[in-house]
């Protein structure tokens, strides 16, 4: 069982060390690390965990006892380096007349979200993978031009979601929504790995149809 971790620790030698120690000595193991971000002292980093009981609470409780703070432990099948994003795009220049529908269905995947959403800019659904909110909550976060945005926002349920919206140039749609249901927020990094993305996906496909 996968687990990805999010967590935020000191930058100090032995952070990592620590927590791949009470991993280990209940038989777990670290099996991939990502450093998303780095400030005043502390580096935020995404451990994929192969832990056996596949507990998620037994995870977070394991790191806060080396005093690293837990900002959200998520089931997850995908390893860091194996570049998800490369797969979109190879299958949207395959068949570029269903971009949109490739990239709703491997965009969860590729930046760990639950769900994802295709959308006019009249909020028309245009496409969405199982287990987006139907109808999507108000109050969704509108691109700044081409930049993402991110926000927390409730769904009708009172559940709370992170929410990240990016613009998307046509083919159906003005723009795609990514969705954690309680958390962890939308870091600046992974924005602007999904903003780079979409623009390669769009001009790849829009290149392929005009050829």
């Amino acid at each position: 069982m996968l687990l990805r971790a999010r967590v935020s620790v000191l930058d100090r030698p032995g952070a990592l060390l620590s927590m791949a120690k009470v991993i280990a000595d209940t038989g777990g193991n670290i099996v991939d690390i990502e450093v998303l971000a780095s400030a005043d002292g502390r580096v935020i980093d995404d451990l994929v965990v192969d832990l056996p009981d596949g507990s998620r609470e037994g995870l977070a409780a394991k790191l806060r006892a080396t005093g690293a703070e837990v900002l959200n432990v998520r089931r997850t099948v995908q390893l860091n380096g194996q570049r998800r994003d490369l797969d979109l795009l190879a299958r949207m220049a395959g068949n570029p007349t269903e971009a949109v529908v490739s990239f709703v269905a491997l965009a969860p995947s590729v930046w760990s979200a639950d769900w994802a959403a295709a959308v006019t800019d009249s909020g028309v659904v245009v496409n969405a993978t199982p287990g987006a909110p139907s109808p999507l909550p108000d109050s969704l976060p509108e691109p700044i031009g081409p930049l993402p945005r991110r926000a927390t926002v409730r769904t009708a349920e009172d559940r709370s979601l992170e929410v990240v919206g990016v613009p998307w140039a046509g083919l159906g749609a003005e723009r795609i929504y990514l969705g954690r249901a309680d958390g962890p927020t939308f870091l600046q990094v992974e924005l602007v790995h999904l903003r780079r993305v979409v623009e390669l996906a769009v001009g790849l496909t829009g290149a392929v149809l005009t050829a």
